[in-house]
């Protein structure tokens, strides 16, 4: 892991240069992962129309055509479909262009499942022979038309595999041999253009004798380092049996895509199946293969919320969703920052639609952090020294094994004093160096060349498929011989509340003739929402000093993870250095547990007291909590509906409130100059909101206080947009309120006469208005 810059300042490394201080930097994982799951991709699909295909195939070949659509991830990607046999006269074309090539987006994906059902069946007459030739270059033509901009270019091609040109117009008057002979030179061309062309090609093998050794020839001929080079990504041919056509075509495009492929369950409609969705996940889509167009299909998230198939409909307030290909048997929910965990998706069909098995997958992008550790942080040349690199989420979390599949770490040791790299094999295994198999602790050991005079720079990357890679460096020095200075730091594993502490010790030794100061930092601080405290120490000449230090967790709101029931493990490093010396660090292993409710604080710190007295106090402690309890219950925001509505009432956004900081539910209102604005949930928002005690709401805004409002009245917020606030659907009636006679709200007096002068100003009973003004989008830290 890289040290924070105020650790160690890029002039601590002379040797190296403006490149060591590059390699020096943490990577801002979140903003590459945005980046990364947002990056297009140019398709080409090339349909196989001949006759070797089986009754039947070219229908499976189109609900194919519908699934790459659906399942990209990206609505800035392009996509041209075609179809391909060969031509037996001059006047006829061996490929028909069905689909031109057109953006991703909502109207584009459905678009594209359209104009697929333009593909045919071509009859001898037509041209029913097979001409890979042509179909390749097609495809190659129209990716380049774009102008290279750096984004994948993929071929999908959807054949039985036998090339058959035996009645092609272009071989006419060629005897058998020298015509084969002259089919293949032309298709070696073209795969070398398609290489050149960095066009990746992805065969998928239709009918039921297909030519596997010749798809692969056409995946190995093809553009082969589209991800990395990953053996997983490597393009590579898919034979698509009757009941495996989404799974093959899933894993082709998700290794294409340099996509994690997740798969989930199946069955039959009436069914409930389920696929997990990695912590790692930044972006993502669920591929649910129905079979049938006559299946629907209802999802639930990890929560068990009920998700809106457009928009933010995230019952966290932070994701967003979009569905394509309802009504056609291949759909998709794109999820951009999805809940991690179990989603499920209950699948229904009318009767005599529900005989076909489907199945459920994700394909997501993601992104890891990871800390680099040694042994002996300034080792001496031709000292062993043992290396870790701890792989978390971008958050600073631990991961379990299940999200450690397929991940690999590479090292590699650079420095002054020897010019050539040094490697270093770091593995998870439980094996040699690693102390513990499948911790998230990727371990090894590395020799320090003897040459080595001074700096040195550690060096890791970690890659796996659907992930951006993670690339740290840890610069050091070689130490000083027989060194009259050095620190040890310890801090012990914890467990603490957010905004707790943990604490340890810091031992100093100076034996020099001058004072030294020691700076510690916690690495990726800004990520994880850890600091440590003091940043730095003094020992004077030929003291030795032992210092508490004490890492400091941050509240709930601000901690780069949310806090789970069971607990947030949050995993990193304390950094201990003099200049471009590291004289220690500690890893950390804090598990941040949610915050106790009084009655647990209470037991906390008075349980000696309570235990003795407990049969006098129960009775009056049991009746405060309680009342207590009440209260917060029936100001609590949960089950309100926030609505945003036009002028004329139109509703034009909505969001599902829950309980936050105080019980108030806090947002703000952006967009407001565009077509769409929305609501959108912030810690620290511009206004808050939650119930009062007689039945109604309770608005606050920034600089402007608070205001009561009845449930179903509208409050002007701009000339041009209203807030109302209402119960959500299958909420209890007088929810949040203290039932009075026939389950009407009790309004006190001087609540009714706050009503009469509110409605006696605004000409209605059921509109008001605000002095406040909706913040302005040019503000908006998003936009």
């Amino acid at each position: 892991m890289v040290l924070a810059a105020a650790t160690l300042p890029a002039a601590a490394l002379p040797a190296f240069g403006a490149e060591a201080a590059a390699q020096a930097r943490p990577v801002d994982a979140a903003r590459a992962a945005g980046k990364a799951s947002d990056d297009p991709v140019d398709y080409a699909v090339a349909v196989d129309e001949s006759a070797s295909l089986g009754a039947g195939e070219l229908a499976r070949e189109k609900d194919a055509v519908t699934a790459i659509a659906g399942s990209d991830p990206s609505a800035r990607s392009r996509m041209v479909v075609f179809g391909f046999a060969d031509a037996r006269t001059p006047t006829q074309s061996p490929i028909d262009e069905v689909c031109p090539m057109r953006e991703l987006d909502t109207v584009g994906r459905e678009q594209i499942g359209e104009c697929a059902g333009g593909l045919r069946e071509r009859t001898e007459q037509q041209g029913s022979g097979t001409d890979f030739i042509s179909a390749v270059r097609q495809g190659v033509t129209r990716l380049k038309e774009a102008p290279d901009s750096g984004r994948p270019r993929v071929l999908f091609l959807l054949t039985d595999g036998y090339l058959d040109v035996k009645d092609s117009y272009r071989y006419r008057g060629l005897d058998d041999r020298t015509r084969d002979e002259q089919a293949g030179e032309d298709l070696a061309a073209a795969l070398r253009e398609a290489a050149d062309a960095k066009v990746q090609i992805w065969p998928l093998g239709f009918g039921g004798d297909v030519d596997r050794e010749s798809l692969d020839a056409m995946a190995a001929g093809g553009y082969r380092d589209g991800c990395r080079d990953l053996p997983q990504t490597t393009p590579k041919a898919q034979v698509v049996s009757a009941e495996g056509v989404g799974e093959a075509l899933e894993s082709a495009f998700a290794a294409a895509r340099c996509l994690y492929r997740e798969p989930g369950s199946q069955g039959r409609p009436p069914a409930d199946l389920a696929v997990r969705v990695s912590p790692l996940a930044t972006e993502g889509t669920i591929v649910v293969s129905k079979g049938d167009p006559q299946v629907t299909a209802t999802y639930y998230d990890p929560d068990g919320h009920r998700v809106a198939t457009s928009g933010d409909g995230g019952a966290d307030g932070e994701s967003s969703f979009e569905l394509t290909g309802r009504g056609r048997s291949v759909e998709s929910l794109r999820i951009t920052r999805p809940l991690a965990g179990q989603w499920r998706v209950h699948l229904d069909a009318p009767a005599g639609h529900r005989d076909r098995i489907a199945t459920i997958s994700v394909l997501w992008h993601g992104a890891v952090r990871s800390d680099i550790r040694l042994e002996k942080p300034s080792p001496n040349a031709g000292q062993r020294t043992r290396v870790e690199v701890e792989v978390l989420t971008r958050a600073g979390v631990k991961l379990g094994e299940r999200d450690l599949r397929g991940i690999s770490v590479a090292g590699q040791l650079t420095g002054e004093g020897f010019a050539q790299k040094v490697p270093i094999t770091l593995t998870d295994d439980g094996e040699g160096e690693d102390r513990r198999s499948s911790d998230g602790v990727f371990s090894g050991a590395v020799t320090v060349p003897r040459g080595a005079t001074g700096a040195l720079l550690f060096s890791s990357t970690v890659e796996s498929v659907g992930l951006l890679p993670d690339g740290r460096s840890y610069p050091t020095t070689t130490a000083p011989l027989n060194a009259k200075f050095g620190a040890v730091l310890d801090i012990p594993a914890a467990t603490v509340h957010p905004g707790g502490r943990v604490s340890g010790t810091l031992k100093v030794s100076n034996r020099d003739a001058a004072p030294h100061t020691v700076k510690l930092a916690v690495a990726d601080a800004q990520a994880s929402g850890l600091s440590i405290d003091p940043a730095g120490v003094t020992v004077e000449p030929g003291a030795t000093r032992t210092v508490d230090v004490t890492v400091k967790v941050a509240g709930e709101a601000e901690l780069g993870a949310p806090v789970d029931d069971d607990g947030t493990a949050l995993g990193g490093k304390v950094t201990v250095t003099e200049g471009a010396r590291v004289l220690d660090d500690a890893p950390l292993s804090i598990t941040v547990t949610a915050v106790p409710g009084v009655v647990e604080r209470i037991w906390d710190t008075w349980w000696k007291v309570i235990i003795p007295t407990a049969f006098l106090l129960v009775a009056v402690v049991a009746a405060l909590l309680s009342r207590r309890r009440v209260k917060r219950l029936r100001i609590a925001p949960g089950g309100l509906v926030l609505e945003l509505r036009a002028a004329d009432t139109t509703l034009v956004g909505s969001r599902k409130a829950k309980t936050g900081r105080g019980n108030w539910y806090e947002f703000d209102i952006v967009d407001t100059t565009t077509d769409t604005p929305r609501i959108e949930r912030r810690n620290r928002g511009t206004y808050a909101v939650r119930r009062d005690l007689n039945g109604g709401v309770v608005l606050r805004a920034a600089g402007q206080g608070e205001r009561t409002l009845r449930l179903g009245e509208q409050l002007a917020l701009t000339d041009t947009l209203s807030l109302q606030v209402a119960e959500s659907r299958g909420r209890r009636a007088g929810a949040g309120r203290r039932p009075g006679p026939a389950g009407r709200s009790r309004f006190s007096e001087r609540h009714r006469a706050t009503r009469e002068d509110t409605s006696a100003s605004t000409d209605t009973y059921d509109h008001g208005t605000y002095a406040a003004s909706v913040r302005d989008p040019a503000n908006h830290p998003d936009l």
